[in-house]
């Protein structure tokens, strides 16, 4: 008799599948970068700098979902490789401006049409309503999550301050 084994799919919870997508997008992401010697994260620094020209670091980090210290090493990796310059914003003293390079530019074009190889790869299968109805419960996870870690924060920031009286008396 030969034993079913069942979708590990269908068991999984949220949390696990959201991660494996993470996973398989990355991997796919790396294999398809690798001729261009770039990571993932460079690649959507590349693409958010082509539609949108030229950022703030504190920007270009929000809209590449990584926090500004990370966003600032990638940012000076490929600023050293010639793919981005950084100039002082003249209209504000203390902000910089990151933009893409001349020399990127035909390199960052490849790269767009790659994204869309990528968004129609993924979406292969999927109706438009069904990538509406997953568009939107990612979106709630997203906001269940935002909430989560405003509530993570405050309990850190109450426990925080309970020890710190502690300590004082």
């Amino acid at each position: 008799m030969q034993e079913t084994i069942s979708d590990p799919y269908d068991k999984a919870g949220l949390g696990f599948l959201v991660g494996a997508v993470r996973r398989r997008l990355k991997q796919v992401a790396w294999a398809r970068l690798t001729p261009y010697n770039l990571t993932p994260q460079q690649f959507w620094v590349i693409l958010v700098l082509l539609e949108e020209k030229s950022l703030s670091l504190h920007a270009l980090a929000e809209r590449v979902w990584m926090d500004d210290p990370t966003a600032s090493r990638i940012v000076k990796a490929m600023v050293g490789r010639g793919l981005l310059r950084s100039a002082a914003d003249p209209g504000h003293g203390r902000r910089i401006m990151i933009s893409l390079t001349p020399e990127a530019e035909p390199m960052a074009h490849e790269l767009k049409a790659l994204s869309l190889e990528f968004r129609e790869g993924m979406a292969k299968g999927l109706s438009a309503k069904d990538r509406n109805v997953l568009r939107q419960g990612l979106r709630a996870l997203i906001e269940n999550l935002d909430g989560m870690l405003v509530e993570a924060r405050a309990e850190l920031g109450e426990a925080s301050d309970r020890h710190q009286d502690q300590e004082a008396s």
